[in-house]
């Protein structure tokens, strides 16, 4: 297989696991801290997903400048 098609699976894949595992943790985690906490479905996990990686890509400090 090319290399930029086994980059690309990782690329989807991981578009797909990483909301979802915050979705989980989220929904099995909050309740135990929060009573009445919201359930998180998959498409607000991944924009809260998107949102930190924005944040953390403002707050990366460029050292070669």
């Amino acid at each position: 297989m090319d290399i930029m098609v086994i980059v690309f699976i990782i690329l989807c894949l991981s578009v797909a696991i990483v909301p979802f595992i915050l979705m989980t943790l989220w929904n099995w985690l909050a309740p135990l801290f929060w009573v009445g906490a919201p359930i998180l479905t998959f498409w607000q996990s991944f924009g809260i997903y998107v949102f930190i990686l924005i944040l953390s890509n403002l707050f990366k400090s460029d050292k070669n400048s």
